[in-house]
């Protein structure tokens, strides 16, 4: 199998449309039928119902900064009236085990591959996607000088859903290695797309 990577050479929202264009097309071709997708204006997400409308694609719409983000209640309704599922969470209250250690790991990758990995996490904690089911996540480099280059979408990759209970449960010992393909979520298959 041979899958191509794009890399942007800054991050930030002006690779939102790309990002978005990209995850459909490996959706569509890989069958796909989640993209969870990280929002915190609606910047991203409004994109997304537009490039992703005429598809059988759900978005899973996960929107950082609690009860204090402002988005348009309209956009919400949208989305939901779409048949897309928006879940409102405060990213560091969500009950999800996501140690700081881990997250760091994954800002050597990137910024967005840390919001990737979080966001799926939230929405297998709410239920809204199965363990072991494979989705591709929507991320971006969130603060980075926000108000200029940050927010937007500049990371996406096809992972297995994972919940937190079992984040760490991974074994490479030779007498796990057989039943760790048995088990479910635990990768990030493929790296669609990430800012250099």
């Amino acid at each position: 199998m041979e899958e191509k990577i794009t890399y942007f050479m800054e991050p930030g929202k002006t690779n939102t449309e790309e990002t978005l264009r990209l995850a459909k097309e490996r959706a569509l071709r890989r069958g796909i039928k989640k993209i969870v997708l990280a929002t915190h204006t609606g910047f991203t997400a409004a994109k997304a119902l537009d490039i992703f409308k005429d598809t059988e694609i759900k978005l899973i719409i996960v929107q950082g900064g609690g009860p204090k983000a402002r988005i348009s209640k309209d956009l919400v309704a949208r989305a939901e009236k779409e048949g897309h599922i928006w879940l409102l969470r405060d990213i560091n209250k969500t009950g999800t085990y996501y140690p700081e250690l881990a997250q760091n790991t994954l800002r050597r990758f990137c910024e967005g591959m840390k919001v990737c990995v979080q966001i799926v996490l939230i929405a297998a904690h709410a239920g809204m996607i199965s363990k072991g089911e494979e989705v591709i996540a929507v991320g971006g480099t969130g603060y980075y000088d926000f108000e200029e280059k940050g927010g937007g979408a500049d990371t996406a990759v096809v992972m297995e859903a994972i919940d937190s209970k079992s984040f760490f449960e991974v074994s490479f010992s030779k007498g796990e290695r057989r039943r760790f393909k048995e088990r479910e979520g635990r990768k990030i298959k493929e790296i669609v797309c990430k800012p250099l």
